[in-house]
């Protein structure tokens, strides 16, 4: 799928933001969870980068070369086994922390592969435990839902955290939603390997227990569920995460 202007604009708001932690000039920079057409590599590479590796783990991701930008398909749990010690400068990605099943060994082989005064800047969201954490996006008979408009997500907020999958069916199916498509925004919430539903607590605990050092930690907060939902919440599966307010976060942090 192309990068739409949204992500463009993102992509490079973040790509400034790290620059302000550690110059990007002359360095070998692994990008995680890359777009194919190599848009985010690039400015990467016009930031300052004399090298960077464009990754993704999806099938069919191209492996090439062209000018400082090298397409790889890797697998970000991997990276210890992929890049020898101290090999990379910078280790960049946007919304990729969600979508990583098994964080404790990305950030170790972010650490592995760090050079002494390298840099990890990596950012997640919406991160589960968030108000539309769930990633819901599917076009359906021609019916499209997105979890990031308002008019097309038919989940109610923070309610992924709460409901079952049976339950998050007829909640949708109340509201009008048809069945079939509230089948099948249930099976992607619950059931998707898109995403890997870790909670806010446990991500900070995967990188805390990685022993990288922190330079920052940049969270995006907006409000908490209301009292009842909240209650709710911690009574299921996906309690005790601390908070519900976070929908993004951003470690920056030193070998």
């Amino acid at each position: 799928m192309a990068m739409n202007a949204q992500r463009r604009e993102d992509i490079a708001r973040k790509i400034a933001a790290a620059g302000r932690y550690r110059s990007f000039r002359g360095a070998t920079v692994l990008e995680i969870g890359a777009d194919k057409e190599g848009i985010s590599a690039r400015m990467l590479a016009d930031a300052g980068a004399a090298r960077v590796i464009s990754a993704n783990t999806l099938e069919g991701w191209p492996e090439r070369k062209e000018g400082a930008i090298e397409w790889r398909r890797l697998d970000a749990r991997c990276i210890d086994r992929d890049f020898e010690p101290e090999s990379l400068d910078i280790i960049f990605g946007v919304a990729i922390l969600e979508h990583i099943h098994g964080l404790d060994r990305f950030f170790a082989g972010a650490k592995h592969a760090l050079r002494g005064d390298g840099m990890l800047f990596a950012h997640g969201g919406p991160i589960w435990t968030s108000a539309n954490g769930h990633h819901v996006g599917l076009l359906i008979d021609g019916q499209s839902y997105r979890f990031g408009n308002r008019a097309l997500n038919p989940v109610r907020d923070w309610t992924h955290l709460a409901l079952s999958r049976s339950e998050m069916v007829e909640d949708l199916a109340a509201r009008d939603v048809p069945r079939a498509h509230a089948e099948a925004i249930a099976q992607q919430i619950y059931e998707s390997e898109n995403c890997n539903r870790v909670g806010y607590r446990a991500m900070r605990e995967a990188f805390d227990g990685s022993g990288l050092g922190e330079i920052e930690r940049i969270e995006n907060a907006f409000a908490m569920p209301p009292p009842e939902l909240l209650a709710a919440i911690e009574r299921g599966p996906y309690g005790d995460q601390q908070r519900y307010d976070v929908s993004g976060i951003t470690f920056v942090a030193r070998r």
